[in-house]
Protein backbone atom coordinates (compact mmCIF):
# COMPACT_ATOMS: atom_id res chain seq x y z
CA UNK A 1 0.00 0.00 0.00
CA UNK A 2 0.86 3.19 -0.81
CA UNK A 3 -1.20 5.40 0.86
CA UNK A 4 -0.44 6.90 3.87
CA UNK A 5 -2.71 7.88 7.18
CA UNK A 6 -1.82 12.04 6.12
CA UNK A 7 -4.51 11.63 3.27
CA UNK A 8 -7.08 10.31 5.92
CA UNK A 9 -6.66 13.88 7.85
CA UNK A 10 -6.20 15.84 4.07
CA UNK A 11 -10.04 16.90 4.79
CA UNK A 12 -10.06 18.47 8.40
CA UNK A 13 -9.88 22.10 8.66
CA UNK A 14 -6.97 23.61 10.36
CA UNK A 15 -7.78 24.24 14.76
CA UNK A 16 -6.73 27.74 16.16
CA UNK A 17 -6.67 28.33 19.61
CA UNK A 18 -9.66 30.35 19.32
CA UNK A 19 -11.68 28.18 17.64
CA UNK A 20 -10.51 25.32 20.28
CA UNK A 21 -11.67 28.08 23.11
CA UNK A 22 -15.37 28.18 21.40
CA UNK A 23 -15.59 24.52 22.20
CA UNK A 24 -13.89 24.45 25.53
CA UNK A 25 -16.87 27.18 26.61
CA UNK A 26 -19.10 24.66 25.25
CA UNK A 27 -18.02 22.04 27.64
CA UNK A 28 -18.43 24.79 30.43
CA UNK A 29 -21.88 25.75 29.55
CA UNK A 30 -20.74 29.31 28.34
CA UNK A 31 -18.92 30.31 30.89
CA UNK A 32 -15.82 31.68 30.46
CA UNK A 33 -12.72 29.68 29.76
CA UNK A 34 -9.85 31.16 31.03
CA UNK A 35 -11.85 32.97 34.45
CA UNK A 36 -12.84 29.51 34.97
CA UNK A 37 -10.44 27.89 34.99
CA UNK A 38 -7.59 30.26 34.98
CA UNK A 39 -4.89 29.97 37.90
CA UNK A 40 -1.94 32.01 38.99
CA UNK A 41 1.13 31.52 41.35
CA UNK A 42 2.11 33.57 44.23
CA UNK A 43 4.41 35.59 42.19
CA UNK A 44 0.96 36.58 39.80
CA UNK A 45 2.48 34.38 37.09
CA UNK A 46 -0.34 33.22 34.75
CA UNK A 47 -0.29 29.32 34.49
CA UNK A 48 -3.30 28.59 32.37
CA UNK A 49 -5.43 26.94 31.84
CA UNK A 50 -4.10 26.28 28.42
CA UNK A 51 -0.86 27.58 26.30
CA UNK A 52 -0.60 27.31 22.25
CA UNK A 53 2.36 28.27 21.38
CA UNK A 54 6.24 27.92 22.79
CA UNK A 55 7.26 31.37 24.03
CA UNK A 56 9.51 33.57 21.65
CA UNK A 57 13.43 33.08 22.15
CA UNK A 58 12.73 30.08 25.24
CA UNK A 59 15.47 27.50 24.40
CA UNK A 60 16.09 24.29 25.80
CA UNK A 61 17.95 23.80 29.21
CA UNK A 62 21.97 22.24 29.69
CA UNK A 63 21.25 19.65 31.03
CA UNK A 64 23.40 16.87 30.93
CA UNK A 65 22.92 13.51 29.93
CA UNK A 66 21.74 11.04 31.51
CA UNK A 67 22.81 8.08 33.22
CA UNK A 68 20.50 4.96 32.51
CA UNK A 69 22.17 3.29 35.48
CA UNK A 70 21.79 6.35 38.07
CA UNK A 71 20.28 9.27 36.75
CA UNK A 72 20.44 11.40 39.21
CA UNK A 73 22.65 11.51 42.39
CA UNK A 74 20.39 9.09 45.34
CA UNK A 75 21.81 11.88 48.50
CA UNK A 76 20.28 11.40 51.76
CA UNK A 77 20.74 13.24 54.60
CA UNK A 78 22.63 12.10 57.77
CA UNK A 79 20.36 13.72 60.86
CA UNK A 80 21.78 11.40 63.79
CA UNK A 81 23.31 12.87 66.72
CA UNK A 82 26.49 10.43 67.68
CA UNK A 83 28.90 9.13 64.93
CA UNK A 84 28.15 5.74 65.78
CA UNK A 85 24.41 6.18 65.02
CA UNK A 86 25.09 8.04 62.10
CA UNK A 87 27.42 5.76 60.81
CA UNK A 88 25.43 2.74 60.99
CA UNK A 89 22.34 5.12 59.01
CA UNK A 90 25.24 6.28 56.89
CA UNK A 91 26.29 2.15 56.28
CA UNK A 92 22.45 1.11 56.03
CA UNK A 93 21.51 4.14 53.39
CA UNK A 94 24.64 3.13 51.16
CA UNK A 95 23.51 -1.09 51.19
CA UNK A 96 20.38 0.45 50.38
CA UNK A 97 21.00 2.03 46.84
CA UNK A 98 21.77 5.82 48.50
CA UNK A 99 24.47 7.30 46.08
CA UNK A 100 25.72 10.18 48.26
CA UNK A 101 25.77 11.57 51.78
CA UNK A 102 24.77 14.95 52.73
CA UNK A 103 25.97 15.31 56.54
CA UNK A 104 23.90 17.77 58.75
CA UNK A 105 26.27 18.89 60.81
CA UNK A 106 25.22 20.65 64.51
CA UNK A 107 27.80 22.10 67.05
CA UNK A 108 25.56 21.15 69.83
CA UNK A 109 23.90 17.97 68.21
CA UNK A 110 20.49 19.11 68.37
CA UNK A 111 19.80 19.19 65.27
CA UNK A 112 22.52 16.64 63.43
CA UNK A 113 25.55 15.33 64.01
CA UNK A 114 27.58 16.57 66.60
CA UNK A 115 30.80 15.99 65.12
CA UNK A 116 33.27 19.20 65.89
CA UNK A 117 36.62 17.09 65.81
CA UNK A 118 38.60 15.11 63.33
CA UNK A 119 38.25 11.40 65.05
CA UNK A 120 34.34 12.37 65.45
CA UNK A 121 34.43 12.77 61.74
CA UNK A 122 36.36 9.49 60.83
CA UNK A 123 33.78 7.93 62.93
CA UNK A 124 30.80 9.03 61.29
CA UNK A 125 32.59 7.86 58.02
CA UNK A 126 34.09 4.63 58.83
CA UNK A 127 33.79 1.93 55.98
CA UNK A 128 32.56 4.36 53.70
CA UNK A 129 34.75 5.16 50.23
CA UNK A 130 34.57 8.53 49.95
CA UNK A 131 36.06 7.72 46.51
CA UNK A 132 32.94 6.17 45.38
CA UNK A 133 29.99 7.90 48.09
CA UNK A 134 30.56 11.84 47.59
CA UNK A 135 30.41 13.58 51.03
CA UNK A 136 28.17 17.05 50.85
CA UNK A 137 28.30 19.06 54.09
CA UNK A 138 25.36 21.28 55.38
CA UNK A 139 26.69 23.19 58.77
CA UNK A 140 24.12 24.57 60.87
CA UNK A 141 27.11 26.32 62.27
CA UNK A 142 30.76 26.51 62.06
CA UNK A 143 30.97 26.00 58.18
CA UNK A 144 34.46 26.93 58.06
CA UNK A 145 35.17 24.49 60.57
CA UNK A 146 33.68 21.80 59.94
CA UNK A 147 34.58 22.49 55.98
CA UNK A 148 38.37 22.64 57.38
CA UNK A 149 37.47 18.99 59.45
CA UNK A 150 36.43 17.33 56.06
CA UNK A 151 39.58 18.31 53.83
CA UNK A 152 41.90 17.57 56.54
CA UNK A 153 40.02 13.68 56.82
CA UNK A 154 40.18 13.27 53.24
CA UNK A 155 44.15 14.18 53.33
CA UNK A 156 44.53 11.73 56.51
CA UNK A 157 43.01 9.38 54.83
CA UNK A 158 45.62 9.77 51.65
CA UNK A 159 42.81 9.87 48.49
CA UNK A 160 43.35 10.94 45.63
CA UNK A 161 42.37 14.37 45.33
CA UNK A 162 41.24 14.08 41.62
CA UNK A 163 38.54 10.92 42.43
CA UNK A 164 37.10 13.17 45.59
CA UNK A 165 33.80 14.72 44.72
CA UNK A 166 31.02 16.24 47.07
CA UNK A 167 30.85 19.47 48.41
CA UNK A 168 31.88 21.67 51.10
CA UNK A 169 28.17 23.28 51.32
CA UNK A 170 29.53 26.70 51.86
CA UNK A 171 26.67 29.15 51.86
CA UNK A 172 27.59 32.27 54.72
CA UNK A 173 25.23 34.57 53.16
CA UNK A 174 21.99 32.72 52.98
CA UNK A 175 23.23 31.02 56.93
CA UNK A 176 23.67 34.65 58.20
CA UNK A 177 20.06 35.21 57.04
CA UNK A 178 18.01 31.85 58.60
CA UNK A 179 20.50 32.84 61.58
CA UNK A 180 19.48 36.64 62.35
CA UNK A 181 22.70 37.49 62.87
CA UNK A 182 25.12 39.66 61.02
CA UNK A 183 27.68 38.52 58.59
CA UNK A 184 31.00 38.21 60.23
CA UNK A 185 33.53 40.49 58.56
CA UNK A 186 35.95 37.95 58.72
CA UNK A 187 33.83 35.52 57.11
CA UNK A 188 34.94 35.81 53.09
CA UNK A 189 38.24 36.01 54.05
CA UNK A 190 38.06 32.54 55.75
CA UNK A 191 36.13 31.35 52.74
CA UNK A 192 39.00 32.39 50.53
CA UNK A 193 41.20 30.44 52.06
CA UNK A 194 39.27 27.29 52.05
CA UNK A 195 38.67 28.04 48.25
CA UNK A 196 42.24 28.40 47.74
CA UNK A 197 42.89 24.76 50.01
CA UNK A 198 40.33 23.00 48.28
CA UNK A 199 41.16 24.11 45.11
CA UNK A 200 44.64 22.81 45.22
CA UNK A 201 43.88 19.23 46.85
CA UNK A 202 40.85 18.41 45.28
CA UNK A 203 39.97 20.70 42.16
CA UNK A 204 36.32 18.01 41.90
CA UNK A 205 34.81 19.47 45.44
CA UNK A 206 31.92 21.55 45.12
CA UNK A 207 32.81 24.78 47.26
CA UNK A 208 29.80 26.73 47.51
CA UNK A 209 26.12 25.93 47.54
CA UNK A 210 23.63 28.18 46.46
CA UNK A 211 21.41 27.71 49.52
CA UNK A 212 17.87 29.18 48.31
CA UNK A 213 15.44 26.21 48.96
CA UNK A 214 15.87 27.21 53.12
CA UNK A 215 14.71 30.77 52.05
CA UNK A 216 11.87 28.77 50.10
CA UNK A 217 11.39 26.69 53.27
CA UNK A 218 11.12 30.14 55.42
CA UNK A 219 7.95 31.62 52.72
CA UNK A 220 9.92 32.70 49.41
CA UNK A 221 8.12 32.28 46.18
CA UNK A 222 9.52 30.82 43.30
CA UNK A 223 10.33 33.60 41.91
CA UNK A 224 12.43 34.83 45.27
CA UNK A 225 14.19 31.55 45.58
CA UNK A 226 15.32 31.75 42.02
CA UNK A 227 16.06 35.21 42.39
CA UNK A 228 18.31 34.45 45.90
CA UNK A 229 20.12 31.58 43.63
CA UNK A 230 21.19 34.27 41.49
CA UNK A 231 22.32 36.57 44.17
CA UNK A 232 24.42 34.08 45.65
CA UNK A 233 25.80 32.59 42.77
CA UNK A 234 26.79 36.00 41.23
CA UNK A 235 28.53 36.48 45.00
CA UNK A 236 30.19 33.35 45.31
CA UNK A 237 31.72 33.64 41.59
CA UNK A 238 33.17 36.99 42.45
CA UNK A 239 34.65 35.58 45.77
CA UNK A 240 36.10 32.79 43.72
CA UNK A 241 37.53 34.89 40.80
CA UNK A 242 39.05 37.20 43.36
CA UNK A 243 41.28 34.02 44.97
CA UNK A 244 42.20 33.45 41.56
CA UNK A 245 40.29 31.00 39.93
CA UNK A 246 39.23 31.28 36.19
CA UNK A 247 35.52 32.03 35.40
CA UNK A 248 35.09 27.91 34.68
CA UNK A 249 36.92 26.92 37.70
CA UNK A 250 34.38 28.61 39.61
CA UNK A 251 31.20 28.21 38.16
CA UNK A 252 32.16 24.10 38.42
CA UNK A 253 32.95 25.14 42.07
CA UNK A 254 29.09 26.02 42.58
CA UNK A 255 25.90 23.98 43.59
CA UNK A 256 22.73 25.42 44.03
CA UNK A 257 19.94 23.87 46.34
CA UNK A 258 16.42 24.20 45.39
CA UNK A 259 13.05 23.01 46.93
CA UNK A 260 10.77 20.28 45.14
CA UNK A 261 7.12 20.71 46.20
CA UNK A 262 3.66 18.76 45.26
CA UNK A 263 3.29 21.37 43.10
CA UNK A 264 4.46 18.94 39.92
CA UNK A 265 4.26 21.46 37.05
CA UNK A 266 5.50 24.62 38.87
CA UNK A 267 8.61 22.44 39.98
CA UNK A 268 9.57 21.49 37.05
CA UNK A 269 9.42 24.93 35.41
CA UNK A 270 11.39 26.55 38.30
CA UNK A 271 14.09 23.85 37.85
CA UNK A 272 14.57 24.67 34.52
CA UNK A 273 14.20 28.03 34.78
CA UNK A 274 17.33 27.84 37.57
CA UNK A 275 19.54 26.43 34.44
CA UNK A 276 18.87 29.33 32.35
CA UNK A 277 19.38 32.15 34.67
CA UNK A 278 22.60 30.48 35.99
CA UNK A 279 24.25 29.98 32.44
CA UNK A 280 23.72 33.52 31.91
CA UNK A 281 25.08 34.58 35.10
CA UNK A 282 28.10 32.39 34.85
CA UNK A 283 28.25 33.78 31.08
CA UNK A 284 29.22 37.35 32.57
CA UNK A 285 31.88 36.10 34.30
CA UNK A 286 33.29 34.60 31.22
CA UNK A 287 32.70 31.15 31.97
CA UNK A 288 31.89 28.81 28.71
CA UNK A 289 30.99 25.68 27.57
CA UNK A 290 29.89 22.77 30.21
CA UNK A 291 31.18 24.74 32.71
CA UNK A 292 27.97 27.18 32.20
CA UNK A 293 25.71 24.18 33.55
CA UNK A 294 24.44 24.31 36.62
CA UNK A 295 24.89 21.84 39.16
CA UNK A 296 21.25 21.60 41.04
CA UNK A 297 20.53 19.41 43.77
CA UNK A 298 16.44 19.46 44.72
CA UNK A 299 15.13 18.33 48.01
CA UNK A 300 11.69 17.58 48.72
CA UNK A 301 10.30 20.81 50.60
CA UNK A 302 10.08 20.25 54.61
CA UNK A 303 7.34 23.13 54.54
CA UNK A 304 4.61 21.30 52.22
CA UNK A 305 4.81 18.41 54.98
CA UNK A 306 2.33 17.74 57.55
CA UNK A 307 3.29 16.53 61.43
CA UNK A 308 -0.46 15.99 62.20
CA UNK A 309 -0.58 13.29 59.54
CA UNK A 310 2.68 12.61 58.71
CA UNK A 311 1.63 9.29 56.45
CA UNK A 312 -0.05 11.98 53.61
CA UNK A 313 3.76 13.09 53.02
CA UNK A 314 4.38 10.21 50.98
CA UNK A 315 2.09 11.24 48.86
CA UNK A 316 3.19 14.73 48.56
CA UNK A 317 7.03 13.48 48.31
CA UNK A 318 6.32 11.29 45.20
CA UNK A 319 5.02 14.36 43.80
CA UNK A 320 8.00 16.59 44.46
CA UNK A 321 10.30 13.80 43.80
CA UNK A 322 8.92 13.27 40.71
CA UNK A 323 8.91 17.19 39.79
CA UNK A 324 12.52 17.09 40.58
CA UNK A 325 13.38 14.04 38.13
CA UNK A 326 11.18 15.47 35.48
CA UNK A 327 13.02 18.68 36.47
CA UNK A 328 16.66 17.76 35.57
CA UNK A 329 17.83 17.75 38.88
CA UNK A 330 21.50 16.34 39.28
CA UNK A 331 20.99 15.01 42.82
CA UNK A 332 17.61 14.20 44.77
CA UNK A 333 17.20 14.45 48.47
CA UNK A 334 13.45 12.95 49.30
CA UNK A 335 12.78 13.69 53.25
CA UNK A 336 11.88 11.65 55.62
CA UNK A 337 7.83 11.56 55.91
CA UNK A 338 8.28 12.43 59.98
CA UNK A 339 10.63 15.66 59.25
CA UNK A 340 8.43 17.84 60.75
CA UNK A 341 8.39 16.07 63.49
CA UNK A 342 11.78 14.47 64.77
CA UNK A 343 14.49 12.64 63.76
CA UNK A 344 13.80 9.40 61.36
CA UNK A 345 13.67 6.21 61.98
CA UNK A 346 15.34 3.52 59.76
CA UNK A 347 12.01 2.85 58.25
CA UNK A 348 11.32 6.00 57.23
CA UNK A 349 14.91 6.84 55.44
CA UNK A 350 13.97 3.09 53.85
CA UNK A 351 11.25 4.79 52.39
CA UNK A 352 12.89 8.30 51.47
CA UNK A 353 15.58 6.29 49.55
CA UNK A 354 12.95 3.92 48.12
CA UNK A 355 10.69 6.38 46.44
CA UNK A 356 13.98 6.94 44.46
CA UNK A 357 14.44 3.66 43.33
CA UNK A 358 10.61 3.81 42.56
CA UNK A 359 10.87 6.87 40.32
CA UNK A 360 14.50 5.50 38.80
CA UNK A 361 13.46 1.93 37.87
CA UNK A 362 10.15 1.38 37.55
CA UNK A 363 8.66 4.67 36.42
CA UNK A 364 12.17 4.87 33.88
CA UNK A 365 12.40 8.83 34.82
CA UNK A 366 15.89 8.73 34.05
CA UNK A 367 15.77 7.55 30.07
CA UNK A 368 14.82 11.25 29.14
CA UNK A 369 17.23 14.16 30.01
CA UNK A 370 14.90 17.13 29.19
CA UNK A 371 11.19 15.03 29.10
CA UNK A 372 9.09 18.49 29.54
CA UNK A 373 11.72 20.14 26.36
CA UNK A 374 8.91 21.36 24.02
CA UNK A 375 5.90 21.44 26.61
CA UNK A 376 3.74 24.73 26.46
CA UNK A 377 3.25 24.80 29.76
CA UNK A 378 6.89 24.25 30.92
CA UNK A 379 8.35 26.35 28.18
CA UNK A 380 6.04 29.06 29.29
CA UNK A 381 6.27 28.97 33.00
CA UNK A 382 9.80 28.62 33.45
CA UNK A 383 10.19 31.85 30.64
CA UNK A 384 8.12 33.81 33.14
CA UNK A 385 9.58 32.22 36.12
CA UNK A 386 12.85 33.12 34.94
CA UNK A 387 12.15 36.21 33.44
CA UNK A 388 10.38 37.52 37.10
CA UNK A 389 13.12 36.28 38.96
CA UNK A 390 15.58 37.89 36.86
CA UNK A 391 14.15 41.67 37.70
CA UNK A 392 14.12 41.12 41.27
CA UNK A 393 17.92 39.57 41.02
CA UNK A 394 18.53 43.13 39.32
CA UNK A 395 17.01 45.10 41.86
CA UNK A 396 19.36 42.93 44.44
CA UNK A 397 22.05 43.84 42.58
CA UNK A 398 20.91 47.74 42.85
CA UNK A 399 20.78 47.25 46.66
CA UNK A 400 24.32 46.33 46.89
CA UNK A 401 23.79 42.44 46.33
CA UNK A 402 22.35 39.73 48.84
CA UNK A 403 24.61 40.94 51.56
CA UNK A 404 23.12 44.33 51.91
CA UNK A 405 19.78 43.12 50.21
CA UNK A 406 19.78 40.81 53.75
CA UNK A 407 21.55 43.55 56.25
CA UNK A 408 18.99 46.13 55.00
CA UNK A 409 16.38 43.37 56.20
CA UNK A 410 14.51 44.52 52.59
CA UNK A 411 14.67 41.13 51.38
CA UNK A 412 13.14 39.36 54.97
CA UNK A 413 10.18 41.63 54.22
CA UNK A 414 9.53 40.43 50.69
CA UNK A 415 9.72 36.95 51.69
CA UNK A 416 7.59 37.90 54.51
CA UNK A 417 4.71 39.33 52.45
CA UNK A 418 4.93 36.44 50.17
CA UNK A 419 4.96 33.98 53.20
CA UNK A 420 1.39 35.98 54.85
CA UNK A 421 0.08 35.68 51.00
CA UNK A 422 0.43 31.94 50.83
CA UNK A 423 -0.63 31.43 54.07
CA UNK A 424 -4.17 33.92 53.70
CA UNK A 425 -4.78 31.02 50.84
CA UNK A 426 -4.37 28.14 52.62
CA UNK A 427 -6.66 29.65 55.29
CA UNK A 428 -8.88 30.52 52.65
CA UNK A 429 -9.55 27.30 51.18
CA UNK A 430 -7.88 28.67 48.14
CA UNK A 431 -5.12 25.72 48.51
CA UNK A 432 -6.74 22.98 49.66
CA UNK A 433 -4.08 20.21 50.94
CA UNK A 434 -4.76 16.64 50.16
CA UNK A 435 -4.85 14.66 53.94
CA UNK A 436 -5.43 18.04 55.90
CA UNK A 437 -7.47 20.28 54.91
CA UNK A 438 -9.12 18.15 52.39
CA UNK A 439 -9.91 14.31 52.62
CA UNK A 440 -8.79 14.22 56.28
CA UNK A 441 -8.21 10.88 58.03
CA UNK A 442 -10.29 12.30 61.05
CA UNK A 443 -7.99 9.54 63.28
CA UNK A 444 -4.47 9.55 61.86
CA UNK A 445 -2.33 6.74 62.27
CA UNK A 446 0.64 7.76 64.23
CA UNK A 447 4.20 7.42 63.22
CA UNK A 448 7.39 6.80 65.34
CA UNK A 449 10.31 8.88 65.07
CA UNK A 450 14.24 8.62 66.60
CA UNK A 451 13.30 11.40 68.76
CA UNK A 452 11.37 14.43 68.52
CA UNK A 453 13.11 18.00 67.62
CA UNK A 454 13.70 20.74 69.79
CA UNK A 455 12.52 24.30 69.40
CA UNK A 456 14.42 26.48 67.72
CA UNK A 457 15.12 29.65 69.79
CA UNK A 458 16.09 32.06 67.02
CA UNK A 459 15.95 36.32 67.01
CA UNK A 460 13.16 38.01 65.18
CA UNK A 461 13.78 38.30 61.67
CA UNK A 462 15.92 34.92 60.90
CA UNK A 463 14.79 33.19 58.17
CA UNK A 464 13.84 30.17 59.72
CA UNK A 465 12.04 27.16 58.19
CA UNK A 466 10.39 26.12 61.61
CA UNK A 467 8.90 29.57 62.09
CA UNK A 468 7.06 28.98 58.64
CA UNK A 469 6.07 25.65 60.16
CA UNK A 470 4.56 26.73 62.90
CA UNK A 471 2.57 29.29 61.47
CA UNK A 472 1.59 26.64 58.50
CA UNK A 473 -0.04 24.12 60.47
CA UNK A 474 -1.90 27.19 62.14
CA UNK A 475 -3.46 28.09 58.61
CA UNK A 476 -4.33 24.39 58.71
CA UNK A 477 -6.30 24.10 61.09
CA UNK A 478 -8.01 27.18 60.29
CA UNK A 479 -8.94 26.16 57.42
CA UNK A 480 -10.15 22.85 58.37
Amino acid sequence: MTDTIRALAGDFPAQTPASWTVLAEKALRGADFGATLGRTTIDGIERGPAFFARPEGSHAVDAAPRDIHLPWGIRQTLVEASPEAANAAALDDLMGGVSELELRLDPTGAHGLKANEIDLLDAALTGVDLTLAPIHLDSLGGQGHHAHLLLALLARRRIDGETVSGGLGLHPIERAARQGIPLDAQCFPKTAELTELAQAAFPNLKIFRCEAAHMYEAGASETQELAIMAGAAATYMRLMMETGLDANSAARAIEARLAADADIHLTIAKLRAARRIFARIAESFGATGEARRLSLHATTAGRMLSASDAWTNLIRNACAGFAAAAGGADAITVRPMTDAIGRPTRFARRVARNLHILLAEESHLGKVTDPAAGSYLHETLADSLASKAWALFQEIERRGGLVEAFASGWLQGEIATSRTAQLARIESGQTPILGVTQYKDPDPRPVETDGLWPEIDAPEGALTATRFAAAFETAMEAAQ
